[in-house]
């Protein structure tokens, strides 16, 4: 593993170039307490902002990389490089099949547009760390993968929150976004009404804190991930002062034609419980499935 990780992912997920290759339509419902985002694409734009791209979704899924790594290296710094000619981590996670990696497209680009496209109309949301090393199903089928040769066409998902962002005011969280991630090639109302469902949950901490701590550990010499680590603590402490924001990602390869959005433009889904802010984002992209095998290198 190299120095990309703490590089890239503790700095955060602006990118410049998504400005020029996606462009966003927000609208507001009367009370305020809904968003809808309609994001869609410049085509024309989209081979530079891929190749912009490359390296953060590496860098993002380096940390699982790590993990995979750790219990077979005798040097346990996170960024030292793997130079054994046995590396578990090889294939991860392009082997996968393209239902998983959608999954994980989706979780990683959430993080990508709390970063950069302001949900709230906060411009300070803050991805530390994703939860990729926890997707244990997809760990043991890729070592069944380096052993046999052979791969499940699909694999479980991982619990827990899919992505989850912080404002963080010198030492300490304020505001909280829970963000629901969804990825289909073409378009299905069904993860709609269940990303709805999900980002409803009653709880205003989130789960995945316990495993946010966890990875930035692994990096004890980055004093960024020790602000994170004393920040995170102090939140599962402290109890509700701060506020929960909700946020659903929807990433389709299909356009509605008699509409401009899949997801209600003025108001919540009806499968919307939660009773707090609630921004939708709807992602609009042709070839879903080519642009992750792209951003994967996954051979056909």
């Amino acid at each position: 593993m190299n120095g990309e990780w703490t590089s890239i992912m503790l700095k955060g997920l602006k990118i410049s170039s998504l400005s020029s290759w996606l462009r966003t339509d927000v609208s507001e419902s009367a009370d305020k307490l809904y968003r809808h985002n309609l994001i869609q694409e410049n085509k024309s734009f989209r081979a530079n902002a891929i190749e912009d791209l490359k390296p953060v979704i590496r860098a993002a899924h380096d940390d699982a990389r790590f993990r995979l790594r750790k219990a077979f290296q005798d040097n346990l710094d996170p960024l030292g490089e793997w130079d054994d000619d046995f590396d578990p981590a090889d294939g991860y996670p392009e082997v996968f099949d393209l239902t998983t990696l959608k999954g994980y497209f989706g979780e990683f680009f959430s993080g990508v547009i709390a970063e950069n496209f302001s949900p709230f109309g906060e411009s300070n949301w803050q991805v530390p760390v994703f939860s990729f090393r926890w997707h244990d199903t997809a760990f043991d089928q890729l070592e069944m993968y380096r052993q046999t040769g052979q791969m499940k066409e699909a694999i479980m998902g991982r619990t827990g929150d899919d992505c989850v962002a912080f404002v963080l005011d010198k030492d300490r969280i304020t505001k909280i976004l829970f963000l629901e991630a969804k990825c289909t090639a073409k378009h299905d109302p069904s993860m709609i009404a269940d990303a709805h469902t999900k980002i409803s949950s009653t709880n205003l901490i989130p789960v995945e804190v316990r495993r946010i701590i966890e990875v930035l550990q692994d990096y004890k010499e980055n004093t960024t991930a020790q602000l994170w680590i004393a920040a995170l603590r102090q939140l599962y402490r402290s109890g509700v002062r701060f506020e929960r924001y909700d946020c659903v990602s929807y990433v389709c390869g299909q356009s509605p034609v008699r509409k401009r959005s899949w997801i209600p433009p003025d108001a919540p889904h009806s499968n919307y419980t939660g009773g707090r802010k609630l921004e939708a984002v709807e992602i609009q992209l042709t070839d879903v499935e080519e642009l992750i095998k792209d951003l994967y290198g996954k051979d056909d």
